[in-house]
């Protein structure tokens, strides 16, 4: 349901994330999501509320919304030639003083809003199945980025591999496969400790996706981190969604591990295939978390 407040503040919040930079934008929405999930374990439906559905996932920070808003601005900056590579979502883009990169951020972040309300939520959020649903951030986040590929010129298959080859795919392999086994296990390991799945299952995927959200900080900083938040929370997803089918610990954590190696393998085909050029940004994970969330739930239905 489209909220007209909440459609106004999703321009602003498009341009906020474009004058800070989408990637920063992006690393803000994990320091809410943890905060939101801690303060839901806790108790406190209130605050979790506010910060998870109107401060992360909400006009300030949500992806579809911040995220995808800095990733068109940084797009139109680079076709004015105010940016290098507009796949760039690292640089903050007010310190070009030219108005019109951010009212770019601004009217996207509208559409992400839109996109989410009227198509996501109405087809893909339960309405048809509990079967089909995907994450409405990330869906949303990929289509604005085919969208802002099209509208400023670029093309659209951008590479010519389709996967990382050598050590490069050894180590994609080995992050999904380990990252998933510890975002799992320790979901696993602290059911079979006695603690109540009521404390933190509902809030564990979130909780997981916002710390590696966070963890962004790194390549903000110019480090060569593994992006990995559409790993973990596919691994916690399955994690969650597989025991409360099966009611078996085992398979919880096997399903981890197996959905966020093909998370972290999917982000790797789209990484090359469409996202290795430097016209804009089509981020590989939203691409990873749309597909894999449509798995958890087909496979493991809430």
């Amino acid at each position: 349901m489209i909220e007209i407040l909440s459609l106004i503040a999703a321009f602003g919040g498009g341009v906020f994330a474009a004058s800070i930079g989408g990637l920063p934008a992006f690393i803000l929405t994990g320091v809410f999501a943890i905060s939101g999930s801690v303060a839901g374990m806790c108790g406190a439906a209130d605050a979790s509320n506010v910060l998870l559905n109107f401060i992360a996932f909400g006009p300030f920070f949500g992806p579809h919304i911040a995220f995808g808003g800095g990733v068109a601005a940084s797009a139109f900056a680079k076709k004015k030639g105010l940016l290098e590579s507009g796949a760039d979502t690292a640089t903050a883009l007010s310190g070009f003083n030219d108005p019109s990169v951010l009212l770019v951020g601004g009217v996207f972040g509208v559409i992400g809003y839109l996109f989410k309300e009227l198509v996501v939520m109405n087809v893909f959020a339960g309405t048809i199945s509990n079967r089909l649903i995907t994450d409405a951030p990330g869906f949303t986040v990929f289509c604005s980025a085919i969208v802002v590929r099209l509208v400023f010129g670029g093309k659209l298959r951008t590479g010519t591999e389709v996967l990382s080859k050598g050590n490069a795919l050894a180590t994609t392999v080995l992050i999904g496969i380990t990252y998933s086994l510890v975002v799992g296990g320790v979901y696993t390991g602290a059911i079979a400790a006695g603690v109540p799945v009521e404390a933190f299952g509902g809030v564990y995927p979130t909780l997981i996706f916002g710390m590696a959200a966070v963890g962004l900080i790194f390549a903000e900083f110019g480090q060569p981190f593994f992006g990995c938040h559409h790993i973990v929370i596919i691994a916690a997803e399955a994690a969650v969604q597989s025991y409360a089918t099966t009611g078996s610990l085992y398979m919880a954590l096997l399903m981890s591990v197996i959905f966020g190696l093909i998370a972290a393998m999917l982000a790797d085909f789209e990484g090359h295939f469409l996202n290795s050029g430097t016209d804009s940004h089509i981020d590989p994970p939203a691409f990873a978390i749309l597909i894999m969330t449509f798995v958890v739930n087909a496979c493991f239905p809430m």
